[in-house]
């Protein structure tokens, strides 16, 4: 019984913990020129270049790649992806907090078609840390069934 009270209990805590997230800054991403070739037609994986804007922090500057599986639009030409980016409102930030994989279903800018705001990419290291799309000049807005995958490393910070 004392199991089933603590279970209830945690259940409660989730929407006080979701609602203790908060927008920590902004990520803007540049997808590189040239992106690797995938013999997976319904794969793609393309570089980044990424710069995090902090709120009340110095800006840092990420690499990485993201990758799409399952989509029906392609990775190709000039695309800049911005996300806002979500964390605890108790934590400090530390240099290099984005510095991780994030997953999730692919969604683009605006509603879904079932209304819903767009789906983020959660950190699989630390989930607390999310990234929420606010702008996709891709306008993947039909894409079905795809999951986008991206892999950010830090590549400079100011001193």
């Amino acid at each position: 019984m004392r199991w089933a009270i603590a279970a209830t209990l945690g259940l409660l805590a989730l929407p006080a913990l979701a609602a203790m997230q908060t927008d920590v800054g902004v990520l803007t991403c540049t997808l590189a020129d040239h992106g690797e070739k995938d013999t997976n037609p319904d794969s793609q994986t393309r570089a980044i270049h990424c710069a995090f804007k902090p709120k009340g922090g110095p800006e840092e500057v990420y690499v990485g790649e993201i990758k799409k599986v399952g989509s029906q639009t392609e990775l190709n030409g000039t695309q800049v992806l911005i996300w806002a980016v979500m964390g605890p409102s108790d934590r400090k930030l530390k240099p290099a907090v984005l510095e991780q994989t994030y997953v999730g279903d692919a969604a683009g800018d605006g509603l879904s078609a079932d209304g819903k705001p767009p789906k983020q990419l959660v950190g699989e290291t630390d989930k607390a840390y999310a990234l929420q799309p606010i702008a996709d000049e891709s306008k993947e807005r039909n894409a079905t069934d795809s999951v986008t995958v991206i892999q950010l490393r830090l590549k400079s910070t100011p001193t």
